[in-house]
C-alpha cells in the first residue's frame, strides 16, 4: 500500500465524529446485486472526487456480499419476528431496531482475503457507459459462503467446485456471448457495435428480439395445440408481424424523401409501443401454462417489443433524426406572460434558460436541436382537447375571462383569487398570459410526439408559466394559492400520451411523471393519481415531512401554516400536507426535510425512485423540472449545486433505459436564481450595479422589461456564482450526455 501510485487509495472516504441514531442515518442498505448504473448514479450525489468511485465500487461490492451471505448462510432468532416487536425490544434496551436485526458474521467470513479478491475484480472502465443489455445489468456477487467451503475438505486438496451454470433462459443470444470482464486491462467502451457478418434470416429471427424463456413459451403453445392458451398464440403472431413490417420498411426506408422516413419511423415506432399493450392484454384470455409466471411473460414481452423499438431506431435514424439528437424546445409568446415587479416568476427565466441551453449546445451543436416555435396544430389540440381532461371547465372559463378583462398595458393582475379576493397573491399576469400557458401545454404535447416518435431522444421543454401546482380546480388539494401556474403542461402531456390513438393520442399504457422541484405537484397529483390509475405513476422529492408540515390530527385551515408560496414567515410548506404521505401505489411522495440535501436527493432516487419506476416499467418518463432547490435560489429551500441537477437528469435518463429505451423529456417548473438583467430606471441607484447584470446577449427580447426591487435584486446577486442559468445548462448536459441508443 505503501508504494500505492493512486492518491485515493488511502484514507477512508468519510469520517464521522459521531452518528445520530435516527431512521435517516440508519436505513436498509437499499442493493440486491452490484448494478453499475445505480452505483454511479449514488456516487453522483456524494460531492467526492471521480479517482475514488473505484473504492466506492469495492465497498459496496463488500456490502452486496456480506448481505448475501447473511441471507443465505445465518440463521437469526429474529428474523421471523414482527417490526412492532423488534421496535418494542429496542425500545427496552434504549437501541435501534435495526441493531436487533444485524446478524453476527463468523470470524472467519470477515477475515477472507478481501483486498486480493477485490483486486482481482474488474476495474470500473471496463464497464461501458448506459450498456444496452438489459438482463445483463448486474455483477454477480461475491460468495463469501462458497469461498470458505473452498478452504475445507475436500477441496483444499486440488479438487474442483462443481461448474455453476448460470440460467440464462431470459437472455437472448447477444446477451449470452457476451463476457462480464474484459479480457484488456485497456478496454475502451464502444456506444456503437456493428454486427456480425451473419445470414439476412439469422438477423431478422425472433429470438434476436424475444429471450429463449418467451421463445420456449411459444413453441410449447404451438406444439401443444391448446385453445386454452390462446392469447400466447396472439403475443407470438403480433412479435413476428411486427418483426417482418420492420424488416420490410429497412428495406426500402433509404429510397424515401425526409418527410416520408420521418413519417413512416413514426408509424412503426408507435406500432411498437401498441402492440406491446395489446400483448399484454392478449393474456388475459386463456390460461397460462403451469409453472409459468404471467408477470415474467410480460416483463420478457416488453423487453422484446423495446428492443424491436431501438432495432427500428438504429436502423431507419437519419442525420438530426433519431439517435444521438436532443432537442430544446421554447416559444416567444411565453413571454407575454407578465407578473408583477418583485415577483419570484420572471419573465427573463424563459431567455435564461435559453441562454443556458445553448451553453450545453443548443442551436450550435447538429445533434442538439433547439425549437423556437410550437405550431398551431399542438396549440389547438392544447385547448380543445387535453387541456378539458386536466383541468375542470369551470376552472379553464374563470381564467380565460379573467385574463380577457385586463387591459392591454395592465400587468401583475391577480389570476387566481376567489370571490373574496384571496389566494392570488402570488400568480399574478397579465393579457397574454392565458395564450402563453397554453402554449407551455402545446410544447410539452409536441415534445412526447418527437420522443415517441423517433425524432430525438430526449427533449426539454422551456417555457411558462409553470404548471405543477394547478390541479383540476383553484388551489387544489387545499393549498392557498395556485403557486405561480395555470395549466399543468406535465400532466397534460401524460393524458395526452395516454389518450388511445383513436382519440387522437398517442396509445401508451403507462406513464410516469418524476418532479424534482423543490415543491410538491399538488396539481399533478390531483389530476393523475387522485385515486388509483393503472395509467400513472406520479413520484414527487420535495422539501417537508411530516415533522415540518404538522400531522393530519392538527388545524390543516390555521392561515400560518397555509401561506402562499414564497413566503417568509410559515410553518409549512407551500402546498402543505398533501405531499408528506403517499395515498396509494400510483404515488410516490418522497419529502426530505427543511432543506434539499444532494444526499438526501441521490439516496432516494437510487433506493426508492428507480425501484419504483422499474416495478411500474413506464412506456414514457415526464420531468418536472424545478430548480429551485438549488443552493443560491432565492427560496433557499435547497442546497443542491448545478451539476447535482444534471446528476439527478442522468439517474432519470439511465432509469428512462431501463424500462422504455431512453424516452423521457423535461417540462420547467420552478426555479428564479436569475439575477437582474436589466438596469433599474432609480435615481438613487448606485452606479455600479449595472456591472453585476446577467448578460442575455440576444436572447433577451428589447422590449422586455425587468423591474427588481434593490433588496430582491441583493438576493439575486449571489446566483452570479452559479444559478438558474447553470442548472438549466447541466440539465440539458445530462440528457445530451444520455441521448445516444445502442
Amino acid at each position: 500500500v505503501s508504494n500505492a501510485k493512486d492518491p485515493y487509495s488511502l484514507g477512508p472516504l468519510f469520517e464521522f465524529d459521531n452518528i445520530e441514531v435516527s431512521e435517516y442515518n440508519l436505513q436498509k442498505y437499499p442493493f440486491e446485486t452490484i448494478s453499475m448504473e445505480k452505483i454511479k448514479g449514488s456516487f453522483l450525489f456524494l460531492s467526492l472526487p471521480k479517482g475514488v468511485f473505484s473504492r466506492y465500487l469495492d465497498s459496496h461490492r463488500l456490502a452486496v456480499a456480506l448481505k448475501t451471505y447473511a441471507i443465505k448462510t445465518i440463521s437469526s432468532d429474529h428474523a421471523s419476528r414482527s417490526d412492532d416487536q423488534v421496535l418494542a425490544s429496542a425500545q427496552l434496551i434504549e437501541s435501534h431496531g435495526l441493531s436487533l436485526r444485524t446478524p453476527i458474521f463468523p470470524q472467519v467470513a470477515l477475515t477472507v482475503p478481501f483486498e486480493f479478491i477485490l483486486s482481482k475484480l474488474p476495474h470500473p472502465s471496463e464497464f461501458a457507459s448506459m450498456t444496452d443489455d438489459d438482463d445483463n445489468d448486474a455483477e454477480p456477487a461475491i460468495d463469501i459462503d462458497a469461498i470458505i467451503r473452498s478452504m475445507s475438505p475436500p477441496l483444499i486438496f486440488g479438487k474442483k467446485l462443481p461448474s455453476l451454470k448460470r440460467d440464462t433462459s431470459l437472455l437472448t443470444p447477444e446477451c449470452k456471448k457476451k463476457s462480464f470482464m474484459s479480457p484488456d486491462p485497456h478496454f475502451t467502451p464502444v456506444i456503437n457495435i456493428a454486427p456480425h457478418e451473419e445470414e439476412e434470416e439469422a438477423l431478422w429471427s425472433t429470438n434476436k428480439f424475444a429471450s429463449d424463456f418467451l421463445c420456449g413459451i411459444f413453441q410449447t403453445q404451438s406444439s401443444g395445440n391448446n385453445l386454452s392458451i390462446d392469447g400466447l398464440a396472439y403475443m407470438e403472431k403480433l412479435l413476428t408481424s411486427l418483426i417482418a413490417k420492420l424488416r420490410q420498411l429497412s428495406n426500402v426506408f433509404t429510397g424515401y424523401g425526409a418527410s416520408k422516413q420521418s413519417a413512416e419511423l413514426r408509424s412503426i415506432l408507435c406500432q411498437c409501443l401498441l402492440i406491446k399493450g395489446h400483448g399484454e392484454d392478449s393474456l388475459e384470455f386463456g390460461t397460462i401454462p403451469a409453472g409459468v409466471s404471467k408477470a415474467t411473460i410480460i416483463s420478457e414481452w416488453r423487453k422484446a417489443c423495446e428492443r424491436i423499438y431501438k432495432r427500428a431506431v438504429s436502423k431507419l435514424s437519419s442525420k438530426g433524426v433519431g439517435n444521438d439528437i436532443t432537442s430544446v424546445i421554447t416559444d416567444s409568446r411565453c413571454n407575454g406572460h407578465v407578473t408583477q415587479s418583485g415577483s419570484f416568476e420572471r419573465p427573463v427565466r424563459i431567455p435564461a434558460a435559453i441562454k443556458g441551453a445553448r451553453l450545453a449546445g443548443a442551436g450550435i451543436d447538429p445533434n442538439v436541436l433547439l425549437v423556437t416555435q410550437v405550431e398551431n396544430p399542438y396549440l389547438e389540440i392544447a385547448e380543445n382537447v387535453v387541456i378539458p381532461k386536466a383541468h375542470k371547465r369551470s376552472y379553464i372559463k374563470r381564467l380565460k375571462t379573467k385574463i380577457a378583462s385586463i387591459q392591454p398595458n395592465e400587468t401583475g393582475v391577480p389570476l387566481t383569487d376567489d370571490s373574496e379576493g384571496e389566494g392570488g397573491e402570488d400568480t399574478m399576469g397579465s393579457r397574454g398570459s392565458y395564450t402563453a400557458a397554453i402554449v407551455g401545454v402545446a410544447a410539452s404535447i409536441k415534445a412526447a410526439d418527437m420522443v415517441v416518435g423517433g425524432q430525438c431522444v430526449n427533449v426539454f421543454c422551456a417555457v411558462r408559466p409553470p404548471g405543477h401546482h394547478a390541479g383540476q380546480e383553484l388551489r387544489s388539494m387545499k393549498a392557498i394559492s395556485n403557486g405561480f401556474c395555470l395549466f399543468n403542461s406535465a400532466a397534460c402531456a401524460a393524458l395526452y400520451a395516454t389518450t388511445p390513438r383513436s382519440q387522437g393520442g398517442l396509445g401508451l399504457r403507462r406513464v410516469c411523471i418524476i418532479d424534482f422541484d423543490v415543491h410538491h405537484g399538488n396539481g399533478t397529483q390531483d389530476i393523475l393519481c387522485p385515486t388509483f390509475d393503472p395509467r400513472f405513476l406520479y413520484v414527487s422529492l420535495h422539501a417537508g415531512g411530516a415533522h415540518i408540515n404538522g400531522y393530519d390530527d392538527e388545524d390543516s385551515d390555521a392561515e400560518s401554516f397555509r401561506l402562499k408560496l414564497g413566503g417568509k414567515k410559515q410553518e409549512g410548506i407551500f402546498p402543505g400536507r398533501c405531499g408528506d404521505t403517499s395515498p396509494h401505489e400510483g404515488v410516490l411522495n418522497i419529502p426530505l426535510g427543511q432543506k434539499v440535501t444532494a444526499s438526501a436527493m441521490g439516496t432516494a432516487l437510487v433506493s426508492q425512485v428507480t425501484p419504483a419506476v422499474e416495478v411500474f416499467s413506464p412506456d414514457l418518463i415526464i420531468l418536472s423540472a424545478g430548480f429551485d432547490a438549488h443552493m443560491n435560489d432565492p427560496l433557499g429551500m435547497g442546497g443542491l449545486t448545478a451539476e447535482d441537477f444534471g446528476s439527478v437528469t442522468e439517474v432519470a435518463c439511465q432509469m428512462a433505459y431501463k424500462t422504455c429505451s431512453g424516452r423521457i423529456f423535461s417540462v420547467l417548473e420552478g426555479g428564479y436564481g436569475v439575477p437582474c438583467c436589466q438596469p433599474r430606471d432609480d435615481l438613487f441607484l448606485p452606479p455600479s450595479t449595472e456591472d453585476r447584470l446577467l448578460q442575455l446577449g440576444s436572447d433577451l427580447p428589447a422590449n422586455m422589461k425587468d423591474d427588481v426591487p434593490f433588496t430582491f435584486r441583493q438576493k439575486l446577486d449571489r446566483c452570479h456564482a452559479e444559478g438558474f442559468l447553470e442548472c438549466v445548462k447541466e440539465h440539458v448536459k445530462g440528457f445530451v450526455k444520455c441521448n445516444k441508443r445502442k
